[in-house]
């Protein structure tokens, strides 16, 4: 059994959980992985991540003029 297939990887840039700290989500009961360089996309840009993780265009930045 190839060991690569049991890695996860981040959703965005694809990089390894062995490289960077992934963070697990889940998102329309689909489960995916986010790398800590990635994650302020999702936050303050989803609609970067449309093609990557569906259902992405539906996500509303963060509001951060608070």
């Amino acid at each position: 059994m190839n060991k690569e297939q049991n890695t996860n990887n981040c959703l965005n840039c694809n990089s390894s959980e062995n490289d960077i700290p992934l963070i697990k989500l889940t998102y329309s009961k689909q489960p995916a992985y986010i790398c800590s360089h990635c994650l302020p996309l999702l936050i303050h840009h989803p609609e970067q991540l449309i093609g990557k993780l569906k259902g992405a265009e539906n996500i509303p930045a963060a509001n951060t003029d608070e």
